[in-house]
């Protein structure tokens, strides 16, 4: 259910699915797109992709994890993923007390 984008004969994108039995649900590891083949809709199609593959396998929900700083937050959302919950982590400097 995984998928690879290339350009070429060079690799550019991956969404890497896995399939854990346990949940009932698809679950994307990690997408990645090269730098140099941002904003051209490949990470897009990959997600679409991973999406039809579990659908095909019966699954009818995906999940996935990200982080604010990934700036990824959008594409999920127009791709039409909804945030289920969401956490704050914080952190103190332990210099001298």
């Amino acid at each position: 259910m995984s998928a690879l984008a290339f350009d070429g004969g060079q690799l550019v994108g991956a969404a890497i699915a896995l399939d854990p039995p346990e949940t009932g649900e698809g679950y994307i590891e990690q997408v990645a797109v090269h730098r140099d083949h941002r904003n051209q809709g490949i990470a897009r199609l990959l997600l679409l992709h991973a999406f039809r593959a579990f659908h095909r396998q019966g699954r009818r929900t995906c999940t996935l994890g990200t982080h604010s700083e990934t700036g990824a937050l959008t594409l999920y959302l127009r791709v039409g993923m909804r945030v289920r919950h969401s956490s704050t982590v914080c952190r103190k400097s332990l210099g001298v007390v």
